[in-house]
């Protein structure tokens, strides 16, 4: 943590010699999520559960006429109904600054930095980690009609019981934007970011039980870590008055292809960092979203996604724990409703959402189906 401390002591310090020419204000955010999930894990297993999220931030602004400063605290907890155990809160401190070059605001540089900390309970103990991350990101208009931008991004994060899992990320894109005749918004974007583990190459066994998937608490590959690249292209078009559809495309690539994987005595999940990473798989991703205004400041959105995932170094598995295949290959499907509405006097969103995902996998394990009805509640002033 000696480094977590020195970047906090960094951003106390930045935002003391800008406070003294700049107007202080203080902000605050608050939110309540619940959200009804017939298959939380993700997996044939099919535990569902309901799930009740909380967070509540502080920030303190320093802003003047061409800069803002924020320093900020978040707390989140996510409690579990049914498995009380999974229940886990997270806090994380950060500093960020904006700054507007050109009196025609035609450049836009923003950097910060965050700490924080997650705390599980009971067996799901090994998920507990600290993080921090600082970031960097430039936008520039380039032409009328034209806009570019580049971000990097360095993530280090410790896991206390789980040290073969430590590591550090680098991640960066760069991205341009173009406005057409036709109203037509395209997006281009490149991506590359690399996963570097702290520690030498492990090896363990993994110890099958009923459904192939029980057994040590960490099992790992040989390897120290994966480079993965990313190509997007993203098309905003509106339809009519209120109306806007967007397709996007993007394919993801494994350069260097060495990854770790996790099992536990619970069972696997997925669609988490550790069981699931997405820089253990690649494929190509396509999706769509209809946008629609409506009356008294509602908004409704309609989506969905198609995923191929082609997973590196990971065979497929019947629910014996019998290999049927050497690499596991999903092929996910994602359709999503989202109504917002929102209060703008008092500050308020209200949100209601459903997502229904199909995920068709070679892996016995992780061929399911998953719906999730989501209602939130959220306050910023």
């Amino acid at each position: 943590m000696n480094m977590a401390r020195l970047l906090l002591a960094a951003m106390l310090i930045g935002a003391a010699c800008v406070a003294p020419a700049a107007i202080a204000q203080l902000s605050t955010e608050a939110s309540v999520t619940a959200m009804l999930d017939d298959n939380v894990n993700n997996n044939y297993l099919r535990i569902s559960d309901r799930v009740t999220s909380a967070l509540v931030g502080l920030g303190y602004d320093w802003e003047t006429a061409s800069t803002n400063t924020q320093a900020f605290y978040t707390g989140a907890l996510n409690y579990f109904s049914a498995v009380t155990e999974r229940t886990f809160q997270v806090h994380t401190l950060g500093l960020t600054y904006a700054k507007v070059f050109d009196e025609d605001d035609q450049t836009l540089l923003n950097i910060g930095g965050m700490v924080s900390a997650r705390l599980d309970r009971g067996d799901y103990t090994f998920y507990d980690n600290t993080q921090w991350s600082v970031y960097g990101n430039v936008k520039q208009y380039l032409a009328d009609g034209i806009m570019g931008r580049a971000s990097y991004s360095f993530r280090s994060v410790r896991l206390a019981e789980l040290p073969d899992f430590n590591y550090t990320e680098h991640y960066g894109f760069i991205q341009g934007t173009f406005l057409l005749p036709t109203r037509t918004t395209l997006i281009l974007e490149a991506d590359i970011g690399t996963k570097v583990y702290a520690s030498t190459n492990v090896d363990s066994t993994l110890q099958a039980g009923a459904t192939g998937r029980r057994g040590s608490r960490a099992t790992t590959a040989s390897s120290p870590g994966v480079t993965q690249v990313i190509g997007l292209a993203r098309i905003g078009q509106p339809l009519m008055e209120g109306t806007g559809l967007s397709l996007t495309a993007g394919y993801q690539l494994n350069l260097q292809k060495e990854t770790r994987y996790l099992t536990s005595d619970y069972g696997s999940l997925s669609d988490d960092e550790l069981f699931d990473d997405h820089y253990g798989f690649e494929g190509l991703q396509t999706g769509v979203m209809l946008t629609q205004l409506l009356p008294a400041a509602m908004e409704l959105k309609i989506g969905g996604t198609l995923q191929n995932r082609k997973y590196t170094d990971r065979p497929a598995y019947d629910l014996a724990g019998g290999q049927v295949a050497g690499t596991r290959e999903d092929t996910r499907k994602i359709l999503t409703l989202q109504l917002e509405k929102r209060f703008e006097s008092p500050g308020v969103v209200f949100g209601l959402s459903w997502e229904y995902i199909t995920n068709r996998s070679n892996d016995f394990f992780y061929d399911y189906t998953n719906n999730a009805l989501t209602v939130r509640l959220a306050f910023a002033y």
